[in-house]
């Protein structure tokens, strides 16, 4: 069930800690969610341009990873309609929670791609995380809140060997504390990858990256996260992102939230390879793209 309240982003709070994906995939799908999609397209192409590492696979922690949804999009050759398609079936068959983690793991060995990264998933939502770890969708997860409390032991182990921290859709649930507590125990070359809606504002996180050394780039293009729920919900992007001094014309006042994409790095790298020639510009999406 979706949550409407006058003037503010919709709700979908209630689907994102279920025992399994499928209310997720399916309340989301009549409004065209896409952004995990665009995150698992260009982490992938991020991480072939960084580079392998010399004795392990690489390794990301995707904040707000919910169900593992973008770990499964960049290990397999599958995309965003072919999940939902899957959980469609799913539903209609009635499985078990547990007959459905069977079934992921079946799907994973299927359309497992080589050179895929290792994918450590943070988030709030017990329920995801401990079933994106069954299906092995994450290779491992940790259910913490660092907006107030400072990461576990787990954490900071894991954290050691992190080559990209990523969030498609997190920023705005978590904020500066939540990047500044992950880089205060990342190693010193890690980069930081986000997409941000152009309702919220990302300054506050560059500023906080840029004390720990990392320079942030954008790409100039936006990317559609998903289609609006309705009049009230349109609204108040569309004003929220005129308040952050950006036009929506083409964009929002499609019917779309769209995000922008931020790259941190450390300066030396920036300044080596700028993001233009690092991850060179597709043309920009149109509807048709979704």
């Amino acid at each position: 069930m979706i949550s409407h309240q006058p003037l503010q982003k919709a709700d979908f709070g209630a689907i994102y800690d279920q025992p399994d994906p499928r209310a997720y995939f399916l309340t989301l799908e009549p409004y065209d969610y896409v952004i995990a999609q665009h995150g698992a397209d260009l982490f992938s192409r991020l991480l072939q341009a960084r580079g392998p590492t010399d004795v392990r696979r690489q390794r990301i922690l995707d904040v707000c990873c919910s169900y593992g949804v973008v770990a499964t999009l960049m290990k397999t050759g599958l995309d965003v309609a072919a999940l939902t398609e899957h959980y469609r079936t799913a539903a209609a068959q009635d499985l078990t929670r547990e007959q459905l983690i069977e079934a992921d793991r079946r799907l994973l060995q299927e359309a497992s791609v080589p050179g895929r990264a290792d994918v450590i998933g943070l988030d709030v939502a017990a329920n995801a995380v401990d079933y994106a770890r069954a299906t092995g969708a994450l290779d491992a997860g940790v259910i913490e809140n660092l907006e107030v409390d400072p990461p576990s032991a787990e954490l900071v182990a894991l954290m050691s060997d992190v080559d990209l921290i990523t969030t498609t859709g997190g920023v705005g649930y978590v904020t500066e504390p939540t990047f500044d507590r992950l880089l205060d125990v990342a190693h010193e070359g890690v980069w930081v990858a986000s997409f941000c809606l152009r309702t919220y504002d990302y300054d506050p996180v560059i500023n906080t990256l840029e004390k720990h050394g990392l320079t942030t780039e954008r790409l100039s293009q936006t990317f559609p996260q998903r289609r609006f729920t309705g009049p009230a919900e349109e609204k108040w992007a569309l004003d929220r992102v005129r308040k952050n001094g950006a036009d929506p014309t083409g964009k929002e006042a499609t019917g779309y939230y769209h995000a922008e994409f931020y790259l941190s790095r450390p300066a030396c790298e920036v300044e080596r390879l700028p993001l233009a020639q690092l991850l060179p510009e597709r043309s920009e999406f149109s509807m048709s793209d979704l």
